[in-house]
């Protein structure tokens, strides 16, 4: 014969080593990661063709649609895409052991951020932050998931290729032969802008997707995420 047993009351105190719950229907990491996959691969083809039919049809005559400038669609998109990044940065860092890292790491990319809005591409002033935010990205999330793991370092090997391509392509491209107008040119500036703005939007993803438990219970300064 079954029995009936008693219902036995919840604790509905929390010790302070427990963690609250997660909350039903909040996105897992997987879920964000492929939306940040999504959005990073439809504003990479968006920029590709308005840049394409700028050049080709209209001589870049419509500025917004010029990635070259900052002030452009695009332009505007990759300077969000990098204080995504940093604000990522900072509300991990709100809820992590590693608070001091984390936040030095977010300080740091609004730093470059601030920088690359202002001043011309300089790749000697920008080296040396620039690789201590490699190291710092690399060593805060080699604990994460592998799936997560492996998206933060695909973004930062993307951001190092854009580095290096605003260093020396334009050397390149000039040593060949072609000048400003013309399609190598353009598409050094493609390549350079594509790959600057998607390994930011994925940085911002990977970093995301990584916090600690689901992103429905993130605190920040006390207010609620989701």
């Amino acid at each position: 014969m079954l029995g009936v047993c008693e219902a036995q009351p919840m604790n509905a105190t929390l010790t302070s080593s427990q963690s609250p719950p997660v909350r039903a229907g909040a996105p897992s990491y997987e879920r964000v990661i492929r939306a940040g996959l999504l959005l990073a691969l439809t504003a990479v083809v968006a920029l590709i063709a308005t840049q394409s039919i700028d050049f080709g049809f209209y001589d870049l005559r419509i500025a917004a649609l010029d990635s070259d400038v900052h002030a452009s669609l695009f332009g505007i998109i990759s300077l969000g895409a990098q204080a995504a990044a940093a604000t990522a940065m900072a509300l991990r860092g709100a809820n992590s052991s590693r608070r001091g890292p984390w936040l030095a790491l977010a300080g740091l990319v609004t730093v470059l951020l601030a920088l690359r809005a202002t001043i011309a591409y300089d790749a000697g002033l920008l080296l040396a932050p620039v690789a201590v935010v490699f190291l710092l990205c690399w060593r805060l999330t080699s604990d994460d998931p592998p799936r997560v793991r492996a998206l933060v370092r695909g973004a930062l090997f993307l951001l190092v290729f854009s580095f290096v391509a605003h260093a020396v392509a334009l050397k390149i491209v000039t040593a060949l032969g072609y000048g400003y107008n013309s399609w190598p040119y353009e598409l050094k500036g493609m390549l350079k802008h594509t790959t600057e703005m998607a390994g930011w939007m994925l940085l911002a993803t990977g970093i995301l997707a990584g916090t600690r438990g689901r992103l429905g219970d993130l605190r920040f300064r006390g207010w609620s995420l989701g």
